[in-house]
């Protein structure tokens, strides 16, 4: 049983399950063959093995050093910290100790770094506890691993120093407290001489104090000034929200309105709420969230352009939004659940052009937004066996942003794909095949809340069997993104 005090102040305890391969019999068996018996069911920790068959690919990419939490324990043996791991252990079992203070997901580090321990406490407060500094072993958990200058340097005691303070002073940043929670994820230091650096240039009056005073916050204890609502300033008059709520609907029972301007894309629902936008009920329709396919959203020509805007820029490696970085930018997590190229249609490139330039404006008008609601096209290429695991395109941080949420997606289909490459919303049990010029068209927010998510519409894209799949998304925000993208509050 873990106990710990929650966030409302009060005790919460959860019961912490081990998994089966690390039990044996009734005996405890320390690395020296003894054993120790006192009737009960005891850890087996005779082995010091890896428990994950990717720990050698991990250990590979240096994760041993940049991922410690996860990699101590359950890859022990590749990182040879068995003693460790052994001591933890012995510990659980002897009482002395509550086991591990680890990460149980090696991709816990990229959670905590976007905000998921304030965002998700249920979950991420027992399943990374180190992340989410539930435990306090050493710098890295404040970013890049500190270095202190040689003993015999007259400031080596002062940047030890540092350091410490740094450690206490992040405990208290990390205490669970909503208020923390905007800035304690991204409150790291970003070089590895920033304890030695912070002896004299955190103050406001030095050169370097902004700098210092974002990429080395822990330690010049200056996290709050990382506060993106200090930083990134909400205008409601200057940059309201373009949707209210109950309006969601209303924008898309005009799309599908058969007496309405859109027959022209040939809209099909695949799904729809139950309740209409005048508070009538439908019968024989399942409530679920909008999900509309325009069957000729675009022109071959266009979609041709589309294509060949891609291959001018150039396709690289897709990776999905990261942790934010202190000044406001965020990092590229690429990982093996996307495994797609894309390309950025910027403004100079597409918008500008005569053939792409209408696309961008007819997805403002259907959608009822302008352009500067939507982030620029994403241009996508599948390749044979290429695909995007199940996601959402929902992302919290924006909700405190000027930019706001992404409220609508629009994936247009820019060729006709062989076998598979599919979008599938598995939550829905609906899968929408490419067709050159077709459209599909999704919330991510809920009508009655159009902030807040809408965890429907998940979706992936399924991998491609047969030829390539070209794709472009279309992100619509509830407020001027283009705008908060210029001062990196988006």
């Amino acid at each position: 049983m873990l106990c710990s005090v929650g966030p409302n102040g009060e005790q919460e305890c959860q019961t912490i399950y081990f998994e089966p391969d690390i039990y044996e019999g009734d005996d405890i068996i320390i690395e020296d063959g003894s054993n120790v018996d006192d009737g009960s069911q005891h850890l087996a920790i005779e082995d010091c093995t890896d428990r994950s068959d990717e720990c050698t690919s991990l250990t590979d990419k240096n994760e041993c050093t940049n991922n410690p939490g996860y990699m101590k324990y359950q890859c022990a043996k590749t990182c040879g910290t068995c003693d460790e791991y052994t001591a933890a252990y012995a510990a659980l079992r002897e009482g002395t100790g509550q086991g591990p203070c680890t990460d149980k997901y090696k991709e816990c580090q990229n959670w905590a770094n976007m905000g998921e321990c304030g965002f998700n406490p249920n979950f991420m407060l027992f399943q990374c506890e180190r992340s989410c500094m539930r435990c306090f072993e050493d710098t890295n958990q404040f970013g890049v691993h500190q270095n202190l200058p040689d003993k015999d340097d007259e400031l080596y005691e002062q940047t030890k120093e540092v350091i410490e303070k740094t450690v206490e002073y992040m405990k208290k940043i990390w205490v669970q407290n909503t208020d923390n929670n905007r800035i304690n994820y991204k409150c790291r230091n970003m070089n590895e001489l920033c304890s030695y650096w912070a002896l004299d240039e955190c103050g406001d009056d030095d050169p370097n104090a902004e700098y210092m005073q974002k990429n080395c916050a822990p330690a010049c204890q200056t996290c709050h000034l990382l506060d993106s609502q200090l930083r990134c300033p909400m205008n409601e008059e200057e940059n309201a929200s373009i949707i209210t709520p109950g309006k969601l609907n209303a924008l898309f029972e005009s799309i599908v309105d058969t007496s309405g301007p859109y027959t022209k894309y040939n809209p099909n629902v695949l799904s729809r709420p139950k309740r209409k936008a005048d508070g009538t009920q439908l019968e024989g329709v399942k409530d679920g969230p909008w999900i509309v396919l325009l069957e000729n959203f675009i022109t071959d020509e266009e979609a041709t352009a589309l294509i060949a805007a891609g291959h001018k820029k150039g396709f690289a490696r897709s990776a999905d939004v990261g942790a934010e970085n202190p000044d406001g930018t965020h990092e590229e997590d690429v990982s093996e659940g996307r495994t797609s190229t894309n390309s950025w249609c910027d403004e100079t490139l597409c918008e500008q052009d005569p053939v792409i330039g209408p696309v961008v404006h007819r997805i403002a008008e259907l959608t009822n937004t302008k352009v500067e609601n939507s982030e620029h096209l994403q241009l996508l290429k599948y390749e044979p066996g290429q695909y995007y695991e199940q996601h959402h395109d929902y992302i919290e941080y924006q909700q405190e942003l000027p930019c706001g949420v992404r409220m609508l997606t629009l994936f247009l289909y820019l060729n006709d794909v062989e076998e598979g490459g599919g979008t599938r919303f598995p939550l829905l049990d609906i899968t929408v095949q490419p067709k050159k010029g077709s459209a599909v068209l999704w919330p991510s927010v809920l009508d009655s809340a159009p902030e807040s998510k809408d965890a429907r519409t998940d979706h992936e894209a399924l991998p491609v069997l047969k030829g390539v799949k070209y794709g472009a998304n279309a992100w619509i925000h509830t407020r001027n993104y283009r705008e908060a993208e210029k001062t990196n509050c988006a």
